[in-house]
């Protein structure tokens, strides 16, 4: 008895601690957690009932079981009671099945994502666990068994992508790590794995009616992978743009692994250049090269070539599109300060070298003269037929990722304006150690420049042949003038159509005045990529801004535009040319001295008059020939002489010797 009555005594004290505690539950407005008694409530009574008594009792222990609450299966508890049917003679229950109501189905929703937040968090505190584990200072163990963790998951993932996502979410919380090491191998271990999963499409979001329908296990799963595989992504690449935005001065731990999230980019983004998220790849990439000295950063060049490759691999344009967008915002917010060599990938845009706006425009001209009589005639039940098929080859089109004609037009077009605006507001700005680069771009697209940028142009690069002094140049500065001269003359030549008469009088006087300069350089017919010599005085190869065309290149594009792609060729400007290019002649290497021998054989069958150079019979002459004049109308062409002709025939080159006297002998025939 004395048991019994020890036993009802703690049931007793039992209850009423419950209810102080359901009590202070209502109290405090939250009455979540009834029928379930606190463990330390339940510890203490346990440890005092064990100091009490030194072995429970039976009694004790069904007293415990019974007051555990009882789970009741109760079959008809979503049942509803219907009317009775009659069966077989027999009234038996009609119990139909409750349908819920919508605030139920909204606590249910609500209880299951209550459930995935704490999921959610306890992963969380995990990973936090291992964070902080991971704090620690890393032994050759550690990192050998962190190495082969990430193999083992690179592996897995290799085998079947769609079943091992897990190890994918896994790798890229690795990659947010405050461990360098752990970040550093798994940022590079994704990328073979991101180059070996991603589609050859790019996956687009799903729409209310396609998650609504019903489709296979096997779309389910592709779906699944699919959510999956955008979601790592776009985190990767999140982390990988935090990462770049690394300055050389911080510490060194931080500056290596920004390197690495550029490796990563780089490898990425050669495969995934069609994939989402590829602006914000592209964005990573020209961030990092629009600086005003990329000799800092090691990891420059192989940016700069993964660019350019994605230049020249670009047939559509629409990847051209989007670098040259982001390229010249970068620049326009940096005030152009950036390297000369960053300039120059824009000379990589292979999508511009088909491009002839004038061809497009006729095209679309005799797109809108089709005559209506000339019309099919189609009845109502035909036209509807002809736009269903319309529709579904739309479709098709960009089903398959077929890019047309007109869109890729359409892309040239925006390359082309947003190129040229670019060159136009770098040549206002005035960086001198920009103005190489953009005027070579001039010279390579300046001839689909629109006739509305013209008088800009020409204007910019009249101010600055006005501003050079023509008398005393370095080398780079000849090249510069050689670059405006050749950029205006193929803005003009592109639009003589329309049949518009400019002044190019300061191009060709400054052509006149450098041509002894050209003459006497001494890598007039090499460029940076050519084999030669270290100057033993300057330890530093810089290389030029320009890396296209070489002088002697350009100096013969110069003279052609002059005399016969525009109106500027006169017989004056001949004869003065003539003259002077023979006295360059003699100062010129082989190759050249060839070329412009062709040339003066070439402008001699357009000006005949020129052959009366040659000698001084039977021609008048009035004063005397001026060499040191630079103005054409001054120096009195008329009266000079070619008598450097008996020169050049001695010389060294058969090549030279028979252009000569080839020369000599037409001049001979003009008369």
């Amino acid at each position: 008895m004395a048991r019994k009555n020890r036993s009802q005594f703690s049931i007793q004290e039992r209850t009423a601690k419950k209810r102080q505690h359901e009590d202070a539950l209502l109290a405090s407005g939250t009455f979540d957690d009834v029928g379930e008694i606190p463990a330390d409530m339940i510890s203490s009574e346990v440890e005092t009932h064990s100091r009490k008594r030194r072995s429970s009792s039976w009694d004790d222990e069904e007293q415990d079981y019974e007051l555990k609450p009882r789970v009741l299966d109760n079959p008809e508890e979503d049942m509803v009671e219907g009317l009775p049917i009659k069966i077989n003679g027999k009234v038996e229950r009609n119990l139909l099945k409750r349908q819920k109501k919508k605030h139920e189905i909204e606590e249910e929703e609500e209880e299951s994502e209550e459930e995935t937040k704490n999921e959610q968090s306890k992963e969380e505190m995990k990973g936090g666990a291992e964070e902080e584990e991971e704090e620690e200072p890393d032994t050759e163990e550690k990192v050998l068994q962190l190495q082969e963790e990430i193999a083992d998951m690179v592996e897995n993932i290799m085998e079947d992508p769609e079943e091992n996502t897990r190890y994918l979410t896994r790798l890229v919380k690795m990659v947010q790590s405050k461990n360098p090491n752990t970040c550093k191998f798994s940022m590079l271990a994704l990328v073979p794995v991101f180059n070996s999963i991603i589609p050859g499409y790019r996956i687009r979001p799903l729409s209310d009616i396609e998650k609504k329908e019903k489709v296979s296990k096997e779309v389910s799963r592709l779906r699944h992978f699919e959510q999956n595989l955008v979601v790592n992504y776009r985190n990767y690449i999140e982390r990988l743009n935090v990462l770049s935005k690394v300055a050389n001065n911080e510490d060194p731990i931080k500056v290596a692994l920004g390197v690495n999230a550029m490796q990563a980019a780089t490898g990425i983004i050669s495969n995934a250049s069609h994939f989402n998220f590829r602006a914000e790849v592209f964005s990573i990439l020209v961030r990092r090269i629009c600086k005003p000295n990329l000799r800092v950063d090691p990891i420059a060049p192989t940016i700069i070539k993964s660019v350019e490759s994605l230049f020249t691999g670009d047939d559509e344009g629409s990847i051209s599109v989007e670098i040259v967008r982001i390229f010249s915002k970068v620049l326009k917010v940096r005030n152009y300060m950036i390297d000369e060599s960053t300039m120059n990938i824009l000379l990589s845009l292979d999508v511009l070298q088909d491009y002839d706006p004038n061809t497009r425009e006729e095209q679309n001209e005799m797109k809108f003269k089709i005559k209506k009589k000339d019309r099919v005639h189609l009845s109502k039940k035909e036209r509807k037929a002809r736009k269903e098929m319309k529709e579904i080859d739309e479709e098709m089109r960009k089903a398959e990722l077929v890019v047309s004609a007109e869109e890729r037009e359409k892309n040239q077009a925006e390359i082309l304006k947003l190129v040229l605006a670019l060159y136009l507001n770098i040549l206002k700005v005035g960086h001198t150690n920009l103005v190489g680069a953009v005027l070579e771009g001039l010279s390579k697209f300046g001839n689909m420049a629109n006739f509305d940028l013209l008088g800009d142009f020409l204007e910019v690069m009249k101010e600055i042949i006005i501003e050079t002094d023509l008398t005393e140049l370095d080398p780079s500065e000849v090249r510069k003038v050689l670059l405006c001269i050749v950029s205006s003359f193929s803005l003009v030549s592109n639009n003589r159509h329309m049949k518009i008469s400019v002044d190019l009088s300061t191009f060709v006087n400054a052509l006149y005045a450098i041509l002894f300069n050209v003459a006497l350089d001494a890598d007039i017919e090499l460029s940076y990529k050519s084999l030669r010599l270290a100057d033993p005085l300057n330890l530093e190869l810089v290389k030029p801004s320009v890396n296209v065309s070489t002088k002697a290149e350009l100096l013969l594009k110069a003279l052609d535009y002059t005399f016969f792609r525009t109106n500027s060729g006169t017989r004056e400007r001949a004869a003065a040319f003539t003259k002077r290019l023979y006295v360059a002649i003699m100062h010129t290497p082989e190759k050249t001295t060839v070329a412009l021998l062709k040339f003066i054989d070439k402008l001699m069958t357009k000006y005949p008059d020129i052959g009366g150079l040659y000698s001084t019979e039977d021609r008048i002459g009035n004063g005397s020939y001026n060499i040191n004049m630079d103005i054409i109308s001054r120096c009195n062409a008329g009266a000079a002489t070619l008598w450097e002709n008996s020169l050049l025939s001695k010389h060294y080159c058969p090549a030279v010797t028979k252009g000569i006297n080839s020369l000599s002998k037409r001049s001979k025939e003009s008369k």
